[in-house]
């Protein structure tokens, strides 16, 4: 029987959701057939009005530079979820973005932090957006600080600001400066001392490798993550997080073999 739509273009009608540019479709089947970082960029460009809405909506007037980083790997992957014949564009990723709002909430917990670690804020995060953009993963510290030349002490000083406290835990201003007293009084996920051997094998991985370390581990500022969240950002499977990580630790428990 025929559609009663015609040629009418799926779902439903030909009119452009509002925030998608006319090149989505293009970009769309391009990406789908190359997920290169370009075509991550090319696709997520035709997309930002969306994002920007999802971010407002979702994460107040003034959102982070964290939070549009976030949106936006969030958006690149609720695409692969994406199906035209099933709705348009703009209402799955207002739907999958939603999880901003957690997020969101999440920042709120900062509560002093000087104006120097704010404005290095801003450059860290968004040399993570580009970064990532580029390399389709999250970047890798050593990425990160010859990117933006902030050292790598630096950038985790920065990271402990951003990392939600406890209840009655309270920030410590520590001025701009590169001190190494803590920036929080408790910070989930820190760990101060860190053995030789742990540094001299996370020193051989591939940068790969070094983010499934930190984020398993909660290191360098990083806060724990679950093995599925790591494959999301890395864009590998849980089954190959799952197995780098046992290849670290196999490394790591090599220290009691040698007595160190």
């Amino acid at each position: 029987m025929p559609s009663i739509l015609g040629d009418v273009t799926p779902p439903f009608s030909g009119t452009r959701p509002t925030g998608v540019a006319p090149e989505f479709d293009g970009a769309f089947s391009q990406w789908q057939a190359d997920k290169s970082p370009q075509n991550n960029t090319k696709l997520l460009t035709t997309l930002q009005p969306v994002i920007d809405t999802a971010v407002t909506s979702y994460g107040g007037a003034s959102p982070s530079p964290t939070l549009r980083s976030r949106a936006r790997l969030m958006a690149l992957k609720a695409l692969h979820t994406y199906d035209p014949q099933r709705g348009n564009v703009r209402t799955h990723l207002l739907s999958q973005l939603q999880g901003l709002r957690r997020l969101s909430a999440q920042e709120q917990n900062i509560i002093s932090i000087p104006e120097q670690v704010a404005l290095d804020f801003h450059k860290l995060h968004s040399a993570q957006q580009e970064l990532t953009d580029q390399l389709s993963r999250e970047p890798t510290d050593d990425e990160l600080a010859d990117y933006t030349n902030l050292s790598g002490r630096r950038i985790n000083k920065i990271r402990a600001f951003n990392q939600p406290l406890a209840e009655g835990t309270t920030t410590i201003d520590s001025g701009d400066g590169d001190n190494t007293g803590p920036a929080a009084s408790t910070i989930p996920g820190n760990h101060s001392h860190i053995d030789a051997w742990t540094d001299f094998v996370y020193g051989d991985l591939s940068p790969t490798d070094k983010l499934v370390m930190d984020m398993t581990l909660g290191r360098n500022g990083k806060r724990h993550t679950s093995t599925q969240e790591i494959a999301r950002r890395l864009n590998i499977t849980p089954g190959a997080v799952s197995q780098r990580a046992a290849k670290i630790q196999t490394m790591l428990d090599k220290r009691y073999t040698h007595n160190f």
